[in-house]
């Protein structure tokens, strides 16, 4: 019986196994990090709870989704810098609602209903909109 072998010495059908595993341990990456992320910007069901979506305040930038579809949110502003932080958002329908200044390690919630649109969000302290806190949020 004869064996295809490749320059390393190993069964060529072996690195074909091991192509199409890797390929789908990708794929399978892939599918679970957008899943997650479309999870934690479901929009609430129209009448009940808001959604929560989380916003990472870290000194300088705010980490969360850039695209939501339409509804109510509670965007739960986790302060995960040295410095205080505060979350400001302004859009269709919505002007300056903000959160209260949180200090490192503390958190803020900020309830909203977003319409179609594109959203303003930053951070209101000092010059911290300047130095990169901020982030525009295209809604629909």
């Amino acid at each position: 019986m004869r064996t295809d072998v490749d320059a390393n010495g190993f069964p060529s059908h072996r690195r074909r196994v091991f192509g199409v595993l890797f390929g789908v341990v990708t794929m399978l990456t892939a599918l679970c990090a957008g899943a997650s992320t479309a999870a934690a910007a479901q929009p609430a069901p129209a009448g009940g709870a808001p959604g929560v979506v989380t916003v990472r305040m870290v000194d300088f930038r705010l980490e969360q989704p850039d695209w939501l579809p339409p509804g109510r949110y509670t965007f739960r502003a986790i302060n995960a810098g040295g410095a205080v932080h505060a979350l400001e958002i302004s859009g269709p329908g919505v002007e300056n609602a903000r959160t209260p200044v949180v200090r490192s390690g503390g958190a803020a919630d900020l309830t909203v209903t977003l319409a179609p649109g594109v959203y303003d969000f930053w951070c209101p302290v000092g010059n911290h909109r300047q130095m990169g806190m901020q982030l525009y949020v295209r809604v629909g």
